[in-house]
């Protein structure tokens, strides 16, 4: 009795604990205070007024012209990249005011001319852009989105990427799902690389006002601004943990079923 008692024990302990740990907060960093713009002059930035949003209390910086700098220090971008790193499921949000015509990186991990992991604004095709390198065969894809968002007015703009699933939200509602082709991006970086914001290396100068750029550890991170959207779907990430979960307990079953029938019967 006490043997079946465990087997019957063991899946919804594991499955809580699998549960319990995707449901923790998730962690972030927020990329403009990492840039530290908040305590040094940087050519072509300046403090502007931001979103009237209430709870929106960090400042928001005016990006003019073509000759900025703007890339995380190396021990800030080490620390941002292990987060992406150690993250199937992850967000990138910012609030923006881009120019209209303008196109723009907002976040772009990059080495040259080559990038990586980009979020980019094209207002002269009127398309938001994830470009990404697939874990399958190191190549960089494109995945684009219709929506005109070089308009000269205060969105916020959060892509969420969960396995190979990436969903678009501007202003907190959601607009595209889809399925990244031909799987998850890459996010161990091997090759040498930067992570710029507002541009991507000396190109793709964003034109106007960027507050709160965050990337965003865990499944569902936009909930972070947008608290409240819906979340009780499940998402590709916490699909794949439960899958993985629910594979390694059929394991431990197994062994642990061998294990009781090949002990020797006793009648008494």
């Amino acid at each position: 009795m006490a043997i079946e008692k465990t087997l019957r024990l063991i899946p919804f302990r594991f499955l809580f604990s699998a549960s319990f740990l995707s449901s923790q907060s998730p962690s972030q960093y927020d990329l403009l205070a990492e840039l530290g713009l908040h305590n040094t002059t940087w050519a072509g930035v300046s403090i502007t007024s931001g979103p009237s949003v209430p709870q929106q209390l960090r400042p928001a910086y005016l990006l003019q012209g073509d000759y900025r700098d703007l890339k995380l220090p190396p021990l800030a971008f080490e620390k941002v990249s292990d987060l992406l790193r150690r993250s199937p499921e992850f967000t990138i949000s910012a609030w923006v005011r881009q120019e209209t015509g303008n196109t723009g990186s907002l976040v772009s991990f990059a080495h040259g001319l080559n990038r990586y992991l980009e979020l980019q604004s094209s207002g002269r095709k009127n398309e938001i852009r994830l470009h990404y390198t697939s874990r399958v065969d190191s190549k960089v894809y494109v995945e684009t989105f219709h929506y005109r968002l070089a308009d000269n007015l205060w969105h916020h703009v959060a892509i969420s990427v969960s396995g190979s699933q990436v969903e678009l939200l501007v202003d907190c509602h959601p607009l595209y799902k889809r399925l990244l082709r031909p799987g998850a991006p890459d996010r161990n970086f091997s090759l040498p690389q930067q992570l710029w914001l507002g541009q991507r290396n000396k190109h793709y100068h964003f034109k106007g006002a960027m507050q709160d750029v965050r990337l965003i550890a865990g499944p569902h991170g936009y909930l972070t601004l947008c608290p409240s959207l819906d979340s009780t779907c499940p998402t590709c990430g916490q699909f794949s943990l439960l899958q993985s979960t629910v594979q390694e307990l059929t394991r431990h079953l197994q062994e642990l079923s061998e294990r009781v029938y090949g002990l020797p019967f006793s009648s008494s």
